[in-house]
């Protein structure tokens, strides 16, 4: 058997110990060096070809150790390949290795840096370990291509299996008063590891507490290389596996919120997501209500919702343009002018009232030009949105598009909005609108008379309280009956 499949050999079965003997470390380490030594012979691709592994174009044998678990967790990812260069560090091979087991691969198809998902080796392996791995076999133990002596100190890694054994509450003490990086990289990895497993058995109180704990401690911690580390063990916590259980204990746990609260802020956008995912899935109102008084107070609130503005799914875009009407963030404009020309009219319609709430003129100009979008909704949206602004720009929009809308619901929702503007422009085109047509072959259609009736209602001038006198003695019976209710509505007290 050739290096590539004694490589793919070796990692597969690293990786079954992680997950299914996670307590063997000293048999972690002898597979990890023999790895290590078999990479030394060229580069390895690993692939997955219709759930078979493949090492180099060479089908692996679903017997051996690991190899079952390494394509399964490849395939669930969605990852295409992982390629490990000739010569690959140790720390690199064990972090490949940590992030199938974790499932912590992207689904790209190819695996996120080291430094951004498992950075604790930046801690772990000192610097002098590092340069002996470069320098070559002079100082080489056991199996060739890692420094025995030295090398010890990367393996603070697999002792945290001895904190992830420590009660969440054992665990934050002892965090409390720890001063050593190298055993802050410990203890905190242990905690990453205790809050993993609790999300995926459904225990979100124990998830609140460890991280709660964490963002507590960061605070106190002076060292910082400490201080390092509890940013990246954050980092490395800020995941939506772990983050929206905490996130539904708002609605669910009164005594957790003020935790919840501090977790959520100190994990940025992740954070707002994860509350944000629970909005949308809010059981009554006064949750969702909870829940947007704590999204006002998150710094990175309105970045996420403008993230969320571009997801492929048309509903999260929507939800996020929703959120942003009611928070009035003028940091949004822009992207909210980008989804009028969205797919989905839904959404469209969404970024109108969006834009409304901004009150800039920018975002005005946006949303008249929405009274000209191909669906009839948005188009009623947009008047209707434009309308809470009496200007005589406001007016000529309006008129322009009755007098071209051919879809008689948008031309009546179009006159009742210009009867919300008001102005003597907009008077003038009610009139016209309201007033019965002249010539023996002539008629208006009687629902437009009487939507021109109702906005003049809507309008305390002179020329409109003429107008209606004049229509109260209207041939049309609906025209007649509509002015002599509202004439009746506005006298009383």
């Amino acid at each position: 058997m050739d290096h590539s499949a004694t490589f793919a050999r070796l990692f597969s079965r690293l990786v079954s110990l992680l997950i299914h003997d996670a307590h063997n470390v000293d048999q972690q380490k002898v597979t990890l060096r023999a790895a290590v030594a078999v990479g030394k012979q060229g580069p390895v691709r690993l692939t997955v070809r219709e759930g078979e592994l493949m090492a180099d174009d060479e089908p692996m044998p679903t017997v051996l150790p690991g190899v079952s678990d390494v394509a399964a967790r490849m395939a669930a990812c969605g990852l295409r390949e992982i390629i490990f260069e000739a010569s690959p560090r140790a720390a690199a091979v064990l972090d490949r290795a940590r992030e199938l087991a974790g499932g912590r691969m992207n689904g790209s198809g190819v695996a996120e840096p080291v430094a951004a998902l498992a950075p604790l080796t930046e801690f772990a392996v000192p610097e002098a370990a590092r340069n002996d791995q470069e320098r070559g076999p002079e100082r080489e133990a056991g199996v060739p291509g890692l420094v025995s002596e030295d090398i010890s100190a990367m393996f603070f890694q697999f002792s945290a299996i001895g904190a992830a054994k420590d009660s969440p509450e054992t665990l934050v003490a002892r965090l409390e008063t720890v001063e050593n990086p190298s055993e802050a990289i410990r203890l905190l990895d242990g905690a990453v590891t205790q809050a993993e497993t609790a999300a995926r058995e459904g225990k979100p109180a124990v998830v609140a507490d460890l991280m709660y704990g964490v963002v507590r401690c960061e605070r106190s911690a002076a060292d910082e290389d400490v201080k390092r580390a509890y940013v990246l063990a954050l980092r490395r916590m800020s995941r939506q596996l772990t983050l929206r259980p905490v996130a539904a204990l708002m609605s669910r746990d009164p005594e957790r919120r003020a935790h919840v609260v501090e977790v959520l802020a100190r994990t940025g956008q992740d954070g707002a997501e994860a509350l944000i995912d629970q909005m949308t899935q809010a059981q009554t109102t006064e949750d969702r209500q909870a829940m947007f008084d704590v999204l006002m107070q998150l710094d990175a609130a309105v970045p996420a919702l403008i993230n969320m503005l571009g997801d492929a799914r048309w509903f999260v875009a929507r939800n996020a343009a929703d959120l942003l009407a009611e928070m009035k963030p003028v940091a949004a404009e822009s992207s909210l002018v980008g989804l009028l020309h969205h797919p989905e009219g839904r959404v469209r319609r969404s970024a109108t009232n969006a834009l409304m709430q901004l009150g800039t003129e920018s975002a005005r100009q946006a949303v008249r030009a929405a009274v000209r979008d191909p669906e009839p909704e948005v188009r009623m949206q947009a008047a209707f949105a434009i309308a809470a602004h009496r200007d005589p720009e406001t007016a000529a929009t309006l008129i322009t598009a009755i007098d071209k809308e051919a879809d008689t619901d948008v031309q009546l929702a179009m006159l009742l909005a210009l009867g919300r503007v008001g102005t003597l422009e907009a008077v003038q085109r009610l009139i016209r609108a309201a007033e019965p047509e002249h010539g023996l072959f002539k008629k208006k259609a009687t629902a437009v008379r009487v939507a021109a009736v109702q906005a003049l209602a809507s309008v305390n001038s002179a020329a409109a309280r003429d107008a209606l006198k004049a229509l109260a003695s209207d041939r049309d019976k609906d025209v007649r009956d509509t002015v002599a209710r509202l004439a009746q509505q506005n006298q009383r007290p």
